[in-house]
């Protein structure tokens, strides 16, 4: 394989119009409640990871901030601030992101490919039979998939340094920075006429467009890295996130919830109740006593996304700080049962008394009360 030792210094052809510290301003006003401070997420989805289920080019994110999301406590913002405001705020989140966004996924027919060198001139050539927005900004394909395929994206440079790639060497593949080739690699030729370029990149926007074909099977086997600086490591490709979208866990106004979740740090009995208010009880089912409760909460069913792994539920809120540790005062208990009536998660035990049950009701806006029975 060719390595360049001398580093290829692109430069990004892409930059931001409005002015991202009044959009940083904004978020800090209005937005970090629901997505964090950080942009990481809370009740709101985070912004900054890779998949992005209403798009992530600069229009999707401004329509989105423009008019809400239809079923959800995001508003639409457009009669709230002027033009330029929502301009900077969503510049502000644009500059917050990392690696590819706005990944478009099109198919050619083999034919038109065999015996010829990828290039992107031959693409331009050639009528694709498919155009897809992939969601997630890494590469996914159908099982079957019987073609070649040009992936196209936005990549997202914050750390400047020196990157690579790090493509397994399956079929051929392309790729291309800023128009510019950085590597290629075909496993019917000697692994020697391989290239393979590591290059430079200051922070900025950079077009990257990635050329592939392999033998075809019930799964494309395409499998590649973009390797930066501080161990960075983006994927470019994965599984397919369509139809898993995280599923959020909340109360309906009026009716309290009680669930049980594999939460971190919470024994297996824990039962949870979600309170009409939004608080959430983590109540324990052994000894009567509660172990956390949140305010302004809702479980997120499915936090591994990004790999969907085997990770536990999550629970998103702000902690409260008081709670009524042991309101039984009993340590022989025996757990019946739970049900729900009205706004009310109500909890059964038999003691040395007899049964009693144990009212966990929504107070205020951001508490909760304990009773018995």
């Amino acid at each position: 394989m060719k390595w360049l030792l001398v580093p290829l210094l692109l430069t990004s052809s892409l930059a931001l119009s409005a002015e991202p510290s009044r959009g940083e301003a904004i978020y800090k006003q209005i937005c970090f409640t629901c997505h964090g401070p950080n942009l990481q997420g809370g009740i709101g989805p985070s912004l900054v990871d890779s998949y992005w289920h209403h798009g992530s080019s600069p229009e999707a994110i401004l329509d989105v901030i423009n008019r809400g999301i239809e079923g959800s406590e995001m508003i639409g913002y457009k009669d709230v601030f002027p033009e330029a405001d929502l301009l900077s705020l969503r510049d502000f989140l644009i500059s917050k992101q990392e690696g590819p966004r706005e990944l478009v996924r099109s198919l050619y027919p083999r034919e038109a490919f065999s015996g010829k060198r990828l290039t992107l001139d031959l693409f331009r050539t050639v009528e694709s039979t498919s155009q897809t927005l992939l969601p997630e900004n890494w590469i996914s394909m159908e099982r079957n998939a019987d073609a070649v395929l040009r992936a196209t994206t936005k990549l997202y440079i914050v750390e400047p340094g020196t990157y690579s790639f790090a493509i397994s060497r399956r079929g051929r593949t392309a790729i291309l920075l800023d128009g510019k080739e950085v590597h290629y690699s075909d496993d019917k030729a000697p692994k020697t006429q391989d290239t393979n370029q590591s290059f430079t990149l200051k922070p900025g926007i950079y077009a990257l467009e990635i050329l592939h074909e392999e033998k075809r099977s019930h799964r494309y086997r395409f499998h590649g890295t973009l390797n930066g600086p501080s161990g960075k490591k983006f994927p470019l490709n994965g599984r397919s996130l369509q139809g898993n979208i995280p599923k959020i866990i909340k109360a309906r106004p009026g009716e309290a919830l009680v669930v049980r979740k594999w939460i971190k740090d919470l024994p297996p009995r824990a039962l949870l109740c979600l309170l009409s208010n939004k608080v959430i009880v983590a109540y324990n089912a052994a000894d009567g006593s509660v172990l956390k409760a949140w305010h302004s909460a809702e479980i997120n069913q499915t936090p591994s996304l990004p790999d969907r792994s085997q990770k536990p539920s999550e629970i998103k809120g702000t902690p409260i700080a008081a709670t009524r540790p042991d309101l039984l005062g009993e340590k022989e208990l025996r757990f019946l049962y739970y049900k729900t009536e009205g706004d009310s998660a109500l909890v059964s035990f038999q003691t040395k008394d007899g049964k009693k049950t144990v009212s966990i009701s929504p107070k205020g806006a951001q508490s909760f009360s304990l009773s018995v029975q």
